[in-house]
C-alpha cells in the first residue's frame, strides 16, 4: 500500500511539474540570453554601471543583473509573501521538486543569502541606508510602524526582486547606488552611478527591416594620448518590438559615444584611474574630465542617435491552465487540498512575479514647462512598451513629430519627454507593454502661466534682499563706530 501510494504522489507531481514546462522553459531561456548579453557586454569582470537620465523622469536600479529560475524561487520565498495554506501544505514536494529537477545535490536555502538593501552615497560622502527591507531582532516595533507608515513618503519604491524605482529624479538624486547584502555577508550584488541632466541631444533616425549594419553617423572615435583615453561609437541591441499583434510595431536602438582607459592600471595617471571602476562611460557623463568632454562637444560625440524600424511580432503567451492540488494518503486514496486559478501561481506552488505597478498620475502643469513620462517596465522584462494618448492615438517614433512637432521626443529609454507643454497636451497618456499589459496612465492638466505675476515675484525677492544689505550694512557701520 505504502508502495502504491509513492507511485500515485510521483505521478501527480509529475503531472504538476508537466503544466509548467513551457513556463519554466520561458524563463531558463531567458536566463540564457541574460547571461550571453553579459558576457558579450560586460564580461567576467564586474564594474559599476554608468546611468544617464532626465531630470523629471523615473528610473529603475536592477539588484540582480540575471536571476535563474531557482535563484527567483527563492528570492520569492525570502522577500514576497508566502503561499499561506498551499505553500505550508506543499512544502515536502516542493523540497522534492527542486531536488529532483533543479538540482543535483539539495540543501535547504540560506535564509540570509536573499536579503539584500540598497544603500546612497552623494558625490563626496560615504554610503547610507537607503531601504531596510528586513528587520532585525533588535528593532523595536515602534521602529516597524514608523518605517511602514512613512514609507509611501519615500521618493523611492522597491520590485518584487529587489529592483529600486526612483521617482521624479533631479540633480539630489546623482550618486552612486549599491545593492547590498549585510546579513552576515558583506555582498555587493550590483552598483550604479546615476547621473541626472536637463536633456539629452536625441537625433532620430530611419531603419530598415533585416538591416543590422550600423547607419553612417557624425560620431567620430579617437584617442586623447596624454590622458591615455580612448573614445568609441557603440550601438545598443535591438529592443524587443513595441506591438504584439498583427499590428506595425518599432524597435529602436541607440548609437553613442563611450570613452575609456585604453592602457592598463599601473601606466594609467593617478588622476585618471577612477575611470578604469566604471563600465561603458558615456562622452557626455561628468565622469569624463571637463577638457575632454568639451572637446568632444566640439565635434559633435554629445549625441545620440535614435535609430527605429519596423517590426511584426505575434504573441506566443503561455496558456494559463487552471489546476487541482491533490495529496496522496498512506492507503492511497487522494484528497483534494486546493484550487489554483490559471496563472496565479507558479511552479513550486509559489506566488509568481508581481506585474509592474501601474503609474497612476494625475498632475497640474504649467505651459512652457518641461515634463518626462516615465514608463516603469522592469528592466528583465521580455517585452517592448508603446504609448497611447486619449486625443491622438497611439504615439511611435514615426508620427511623434507630426503630432507635437519640435517640443517632443522619445529618448534611449522609450520616455515621452516634452520639452515644453502647450495648452493643447492636456491629455491622458497611457504606457502599455507590447502585450497590451497597462503600466502607466498620465492624466496631464495644463494651465497658462501667468509670466506677469513671476516677473513681480522676481522683483519682490530682489527689492527684500537689497532691503537685507541696506540694513545689514547699516548695522555693522554702527558697531564700527
Amino acid at each position: 500500500m505504502w508502495f502504491f501510494g509513492s507511485i500515485v504522489q510521483i505521478i501527480l507531481l509529475y503531472s504538476l511539474v508537466e503544466t509548467n514546462n513551457v513556463e519554466l522553459a520561458e524563463e531558463f531561456e531567458h536566463y540564457r540570453e541574460c547571461l550571453e548579453k553579459v558576457e558579450r557586454e560586460i564580461g567576467e569582470e564586474q564594474r559599476i554601471k554608468v546611468v544617464h537620465a532626465i531630470r523629471g523622469a523615473d528610473v529603475i536600479l536592477p539588484c540582480f543583473t540575471c536571476v535563474s529560475p531557482e535563484d527567483g524561487v527563492e528570492i520569492d520565498s525570502t522577500y514576497k509573501p508566502s503561499a499561506g495554506t498551499v505553500g505550508r501544505s506543499m512544502n515536502y514536494m516542493v523540497d522534492f521538486f527542486k531536488e529532483k529537477f533543479l538540482r543535483s545535490s539539495f540543501s535547504m536555502p540560506d535564509k540570509d543569502r536573499w536579503k539584500f538593501d540598497w544603500e546612497f552615497a552623494m558625490m563626496g560622502r560615504m554610503f547610507v541606508p537607503l531601504s531596510s527591507m528586513h528587520f532585525d531582532a533588535s528593532e523595536s516595533i515602534s521602529d516597524r510602524v514608523r518605517r511602514f507608515t512613512s514609507k509611501d513618503e519615500a521618493e523611492f519604491k522597491l520590485g518584487d526582486r529587489y529592483e529600486l524605482v526612483l521617482k521624479n529624479v533631479d540633480a539630489n538624486s546623482t550618486g552612486h547606488y549599491r545593492c547590498i547584502n549585510r546579513h552576515g555577508r558583506n555582498v555587493i550584488s550590483n552598483m550604479y552611478f546615476l547621473e541626472v541632466s536637463n536633456m539629452k541631444k536625441i537625433v532620430a533616425l530611419n531603419g530598415t527591416i533585416g538591416v543590422e549594419k550600423l547607419p553612417s553617423v557624425p560620431l567620430k572615435p579617437g584617442k586623447v594620448e596624454k590622458m591615455k583615453l580612448k573614445y568609441t561609437v557603440k550601438a545598443s541591441d535591438w529592443s524587443k518590438c513595441s506591438y504584439c499583434s498583427s499590428d506595425r510595431g518599432e524597435q529602436t536602438r541607440h548609437i553613442k559615444c563611450y570613452i575609456q582607459p585604453f592602457t592598463n592600471i599601473a601606466s594609467q595617471k593617478l588622476q585618471y584611474r577612477y575611470l578604469i571602476l566604471y563600465d561603458k562611460i558615456p562622452c557626455t557623463s561628468s565622469l569624463v574630465p571637463l577638457e575632454v568632454r568639451k572637446k568632444l562637444k566640439e565635434i559633435g560625440n554629445d549625441q545620440i542617435f535614435l535609430e527605429t524600424r519596423p517590426c511584426f511580432e505575434e504573441c506566443t503567451g503561455a496558456e494559463e491552465i487552471n489546476r487541482i492540488v491533490n495529496k496522496s494518503q498512506d492507503l492511497g486514496d487522494i484528497r483534494t487540498l486546493d484550487y489554483l486559478p490559471g496563472g496565479e501561481f507558479v511552479f513550486g506552488n509559489v506566488l509568481p512575479r508581481l506585474l509592474p505597478p501601474v503609474v497612476r498620475r494625475v498632475q497640474l502643469v504649467l505651459s512652457n514647462d518641461p515634463q518626462v513620462l516615465s514608463c516603469q517596465k522592469l528592466l528583465d522584462l521580455n517585452a517592448g512598451v508603446h504609448w497611447y494618448s486619449l486625443k491622438n492615438g497611439p504615439i511611435q517614433h514615426t508620427n511623434i513629430d507630426e503630432l507635437y512637432g519640435e517640443r517632443a521626443y522619445f529618448d534611449e529609454d522609450t520616455n515621452l519627454v516634452f520639452r515644453q507643454f502647450t495648452m493643447e497636451d492636456d491629455d491622458e497618456y497611457f504606457c502599455y507593454s507590447s502585450n497590451n499589459i497597462l503600466i502607466g496612465t498620465f492624466h496631464m492638466r495644463v494651465v497658462e502661466s501667468d509670466q506677469h505675476h513671476q516677473v513681480i515675484e522676481v522683483v519682490r525677492i530682489f527689492v527684500k534682499f537689497s532691503a537685507f544689505i541696506f540694513i545689514f550694512a547699516l548695522v555693522a557701520s554702527h558697531l564700527y563706530r
